[in-house]
Parts: C-alpha cells; sequence; structure tokens
C-alpha cells in the first residue's frame, strides 16, 4: 500500500503536470494499475473501518479465551518455552476442535502481542501495574554481639499494585548485597518481579548520560537477564518516583527494627524477617480498601516464573599480593602468606566471605569485612615465616590471635626455644588439633617442663592416647605336638668331641 505523499504525487503528475499513465507508471515504478487506480480517484474520504460480521474473528471467536490465557501465562515463562503461532494452532485444533486457518490464527496472535509490546513501551512510572516491583535501600542502626552500635542498610522490595513488601538487611548497600537481596526475596514469593524501578544507584548503573541513557554494571545486567525483569531508573534526584518504596522503607524501620535489634546470627534474622513482611500482609490496603493479602494473591499470577539455574551472586577481581602477601578488598585488608608476596590472585567477592584463588586453586577464605582499614589477618598462615624469625613474634599485628598461653610463652623463651616452641605449635596446626595447644602447654606447666620436648610429649599424650589392644582370643586350646628330636645326630659332625667308648656322655 502506498502512502498519502505516493498517491498525491501520481495525481499531481497526472492532474497538473499532464503526464500520461504509463509515463507516471514508468518515472514512479509503480504498477500501470495502481497509477491508474489513484490517479483517478475523487473521493479522498478516510473510509470507515467496518467490523466483519460476527467480530474480526468469527471463526477464532469461541476460542479466544483460552488463547489469551495461553499467552498471558506465557509472560511468565521463559522465552524459548512460550507459544507460537504455530503450537497455538495445533493446540487448537487438539484440544478444541478448531476448524479454521493457521492464518487466521497467526494473524490474531501477532497482533495481540504487537499490541501489548506498545502498551509496555508507553508505561508510565506513576502507573502501578501488578507485577511491578520498586527496590531501595535504607540506612539502620543494629547492635553486634558485644553490644556495640552499629550502621547497617535494609534492602527493600516492594509491590506497588498490593503494596505488599519484604526486606533484608546486610552490613553494606553493595552491589553483592542488592544482588544477593533480590535473589532471597524473589526465591521466597515464588516468582519474579516483571519490572523493577530503581534510583540511580551505583551498584546498577555505572553512568548516567545524555538524554537519560543509563550504563548498568555489568553484574547488574548479568542479574537483569537471567531473572528476565525490565528495569528502569529514576531521573537523578527524583526518588519521590518511587514513592511506593520509599514509604515502605520507612514502614519496615519502624515496625520491624524497633527496638533496635541485636543481630549476631544475620542468616537466621533475616528469615526471620521474611516472615514478619508475610504477617504484616493481613491488614487493609490504604486505597484500594482491601486486605494487602488479598490483592497479593492476585498479584502472584503476573509474577514471572523463577529461573531454571540458581544464580550465584559475587565478582571477581584480579589482585597482585604485597610483599607480605597482602590484599586489599575496600574497606578491608587481607592476608594470605609471605609465600604469596607479589604473585597475582584472583579474588572471587561474596556478600558475607571472599575466597583467593591463585592458579585456578582455592587458597584461602575470609569472613568479608566492612570495617574501614581493618586488617583481615590468620596466625597460622604466618608461623612457617614466625619460624624463621622467631624474634618478631611480639611484634607482629596479629599476636593477639594467637593462643592465650601461647602469647605469654613465646614472649618469655629465649630465640632458640621460641623456634621449637614454633614448631611444635605449627605441628599441631598441621595436625587440625590447633584447640589443643593450650592445654597441652598447660599440662607441661603443670609438670614444672617448659622445654619444647617436653610440650611436644603432652601434646601427644592428649592428641594421641597410647592403645593397649586386648589380648587375641583362641578359639581352643593350641595342639601340643609330640616331638623327641635325637640328638645323638649332632655329635657325628663333631667326631672329636663324642665321649670313648661312643657312649653317650655322663
Amino acid at each position: 500500500m502506498l502512502r498519502m505523499a505516493q498517491k498525491n504525487y501520481i495525481k499531481d503528475m497526472y492532474e497538473n503536470q499532464g503526464l500520461s499513465l504509463r509515463e507516471i507508471a514508468r518515472q514512479t515504478k509503480h504498477n500501470f494499475r495502481t497509477v491508474k487506480k489513484y490517479a483517478s480517484q475523487s473521493d479522498w474520504n478516510q473510509p470507515e473501518k467496518q467490523a466483519k460480521a460476527g467480530g474480526e474473528y468469527p471463526v477464532l471467536g469461541p476460542h479466544m479465551e483460552a488463547v489469551n490465557g495461553w499467552l498471558e501465562q506465557d509472560k511468565k515463562e521463559p522465552r524459548k518455552q512460550r507459544h507460537t503461532a504455530k503450537r497455538v494452532y495445533d493446540r487448537l485444533r487438539k484440544e478444541r476442535g478448531f476448524k479454521g486457518s493457521y492464518s487466521t490464527v497467526r494473524k490474531y496472535v501477532s497482533g495481540k502481542k504487537e499490541k501489548e509490546k506498545r502498551a509496555s513501551e508507553e508505561y508510565l512510572p506513576i502507573a502501578q501495574p501488578p507485577g511491578h516491583a520498586q527496590v531501595d535501600f535504607g540506612k539502620i542502626k543494629y547492635y553486634d554481639g558485644e553490644g556495640e552500635a552499629q550502621k547497617g542498610y535494609e534492602l527493600i522490595v516492594t509491590f506497588p499494585y498490593s503494596n505488599a513488601g519484604w526486606s533484608q538487611v546486610f552490613k553494606a548497600e553493595n552491589q553483592e548485597c542488592l544482588l544477593e537481596g533480590m535473589k532471597r526475596i524473589f526465591a521466597h514469593i515464588g516468582g519474579t518481579c516483571k519490572h523493577a524501578r530503581f534510583d540511580n544507584m551505583s551498584t546498577a548503573v555505572n553512568e548516567v548520560r545524555k538524554e537519560g541513557e543509563r550504563v548498568l554494571s555489568d553484574g547488574f545486567m548479568r542479574f537483569k537477564l537471567h531473572y528476565r525483569f525490565g528495569a528502569s531508573f529514576c531521573n537523578p534526584g527524583k526518588g519521590n518516583e518511587k514513592g511506593s518504596v520509599e514509604n515502605k522503607v520507612g514502614y519496615l524501620r519502624r515496625n520491624m527494627l524497633v527496638p533496635v535489634p541485636t543481630i549476631t546470627d544475620w542468616e537466621g534474622f533475616n528469615k526471620e524477617l521474611l516472615a514478619r513482611c508475610d504477617e504484616d500482609r493481613e491488614r487493609g490496603h490504604y486505597r484500594r480498601g482491601k486486605e494487602i493479602a488479598d490483592l497479593w494473591e492476585e498479584e502472584k499470577e503476573h509474577l514471572l516464573a523463577l529461573p531454571e539455574h540458581e544464580y550465584e551472586v559475587y565478582r571477581y577481581e584480579s589482585l597482585t599480593a604485597s610483599k607480605g602477601g597482602i590484599i586489599q578488598i575496600t574497606p578491608a585488608t587481607y592476608g594470605l602468606s609471605p609465600e604469596m608476596g607479589g604473585k597475582t590472585v584472583q579474588a572471587k567477592i561474596y556478600f558475607d566471605k571472599i575466597e583467593v584463588y591463585h592458579d585456578r586453586n582455592l587458597i584461602r577464605t575470609f569472613g568479608r569485612s566492612y570495617e574501614k582499614n581493618e586488617e583481615v589477618l590468620d596466625w597460622r598462615e604466618y608461623l612457617p615465616a614466625l619460624c624463621r624469625k622467631p624474634g618478631a613474634v611480639p611484634h607482629t599485628r596479629f599476636f593477639g590471635q594467637m593462643p592465650k598461653l601461647w602469647q605469654k610463652h613465646l614472649s618469655e623463651a629465649d630465640s632458640r626455644s621460641r623456634k621449637s616452641s614454633l614448631l611444635i605449635l605449627m605441628e599441631m596446626v598441621a595436625d587440625g588439633n590447633e584447640s589443643l595447644s593450650d592445654e597441652a602447654l598447660e599440662l607441661a606447666y603443670d609438670n614444672g617442663r617448659t622445654d619444647a620436648d617436653s610440650i611436644r610429649q603432652c601434646y601427644y599424650m592428649i592428641a594421641r592416647p597410647e592403645h593397649h589392644p586386648a589380648p587375641l582370643g583362641l578359639a581352643s586350646e593350641a595342639p601340643i605336638a609330640g616331638y623327641a628330636p635325637d640328638l645323638a645326630a649332632y655329635d657325628r659332625l663333631h667326631p672329636g668331641l663324642a665321649p670313648a667308648g661312643g657312649g653317650g656322655g655322663q
């Protein structure tokens, strides 16, 4: 079909330029019949669209509700497992006795998908369609196991349609915490949001360019693709564009974290937090006049299915260890061992731990620290170096981590006995018996002995208690053999020793 500009050009050439129909066809390269149609057309009113009798799809009409249901369910499933027009046609023929043509089904399915695509592109941030979420972090206060006040962060995922929301708390608001929290919440509710709205958090957005274009971080992009949700971001400084989650941050902080909690078991606390968020749905919606729980049951039907494969939340960093075998993962530093000094390692960074690899082998696992300038050192890794430089023991930054009795013993020992004691301690660690080190030393002291050999003997007594096997039990008495050898045969071997007369000796 020609555009209006093309039709106008044909009409002008015929009416005003006086060209023949064949000349117009030659110049425009349109079919002669097409040129003739528009050159002679006199009625240019916009034609009214008349609906076909019985609707646009009279044969498909009785089956449209079923087809719409299949296509709606498809929105929750991976693209590879959604209905094609051919699959819809085959199911209609087999399950519903459809007698129409494949072209009718194909036209309806493609038209419906195109219409929904346009509707998705026209989505406005102020709308609250089911299955759409808003995500944000909020600051919290908590007490650690020592009773010290600490700063933490709560991640909130809320669904404005039903006003249902869930929270997880972390020590930081980095990308690993963001994605781990979303992963847990998706697993808990049994599905994934269709679309999520964020502010321009650095954990997701690397750069905001002119005209609002966002450059997403690689880790966030991978997560988004894995869970198949769409993402949009507020204009800079316009947090009100996600007002639902802004309100939910304050609401859950007041109702779930007052009084200020003491958190020592983070995993257990977060599981309890999810359960309390479930209970919070048993109240009325602020505007819709229904229970949040009832609205959530409606909204759950619009969630996407969880992915087939679990997503492991971490990021990689390639790092070079310092001369002392130290690597830095902001804000803390981590000690490997002096032997790793100057070598390049790969750190697999999770929200709560760090695995360090060298030549594809796991060499150390640390609990992740969020304390600024904290040094995470393991004294056991430095024992070989201390054996070479025993005089440095009391001056090391990890000396306070060593077993208490050994700190005193090593501080008082001279250089030679200190090295011998360190060798024994290294043996205990290698045996996996670090927990027995204080006990072995205490036993040696109780017996008035502090030399290295005595400490080792006390360690062996505790770690390797003497074993006395029980006597073997025989099933019956052993038989006594009736054997009487003739010893005179040996006399013939030494004839000079035999007594005179050839008789036996007296």
